[in-house]
């Protein structure tokens, strides 16, 4: 159930590649703001550059300056569905382009919740950055920020292979083109993938409340159970909103 949702919600988080030898940083997105991030990564390694909002394939926007002493501010534009539609527009009628690019619904952003308490589940919506992360283009070393509870609990939930499970939450923002919401628990039987075949339950709550616009969704992992050979997996996570007025506490850097 974890990696159908992970594989969802990773696929909706589309956008561009940026190359990695500019020189200058560029010049923050044109547009009226609708929310502000302003924190300090926790590990800044001396990395500056521009910060881009969108995902892979398409083209860059840049809404923020990552300076060397880790300090950022972000600003996200309050017509990012313009933006990311001009994007994927762009994309599309490109010669390189493989396959169509649209928006995710909602449905197809948070698959595993159909059967819970779910209005507006053909909701459009776009996400903000790639794959949890904004990118950072600058003059030395291309890198991601990202807010969350440590380097290792984004690494798992994106698949890295080297990291271990752990309890612990992150952060993404993410744009609705209209209201919907997902309320309730799911709770599933699964099979350890280690050979032991052994069973555990896993508990999925979802709290909901997407406004059009600009939302804050916070991902947590709170338990994991282990099976008898010692592979650890979660039994436990929780999805909700917070407020846009809610900072995330603890940012990090991770460079490419």
């Amino acid at each position: 159930m974890y990696n159908a949702l992970l594989f969802f919600i990773l696929l909706t988080l589309v956008g561009c590649h940026t190359s990695n030898d500019k020189k200058e940083v560029p010049e923050a997105t044109r547009s009226a703001t609708a929310v502000v991030l302003e924190n300090k990564v926790h590990n800044p390694d001396s990395i500056t550059g521009g910060i881009n909002i969108m995902g892979y394939f398409v083209e860059p926007s840049f809404a923020g300056v990552l300076q060397k002493d880790g300090s950022f501010k972000i600003e996200l534009p309050a017509d990012f569905d313009q933006t990311t539609e001009k994007a994927f527009k762009a994309y599309n009628a490109s010669p390189v382009a493989t396959y169509q690019l649209k928006y995710s619904t909602a449905l197809e952003s948070f698959p595993n919740a159909d059967e819970l308490s779910f209005t507006g589940k053909e909701v459009p919506l776009a996400f903000a950055g790639k794959y949890y992360r904004f990118e950072v283009s600058g003059s030395n070393r291309s890198a991601y920020i990202y807010p969350a509870s440590s380097q290792n609990f984004t690494k798992y939930v994106i698949g890295t292979k080297d990291a271990v499970p752990e309890t612990g939450h992150l952060y993404y923002y993410l744009y609705a083109t209209a209201a919907f919401s997902i309320k309730g628990s799911l709770t599933t039987e699964n099979i350890f993938e280690d050979g032991t075949e052994a069973t555990y339950q896993r508990t999925d709550d979802y709290h909901l409340k997407i406004n059009e616009g600009w939302n804050l969704i916070r991902y947590e992992i709170n338990a994991l159970t282990e099976s008898a050979i010692g592979t650890r997996t979660i039994s436990r996570s929780n999805v909700f909103n917070e407020q846009l007025t809610h900072q995330p506490d603890t940012w990090f850097l991770s460079a490419k």
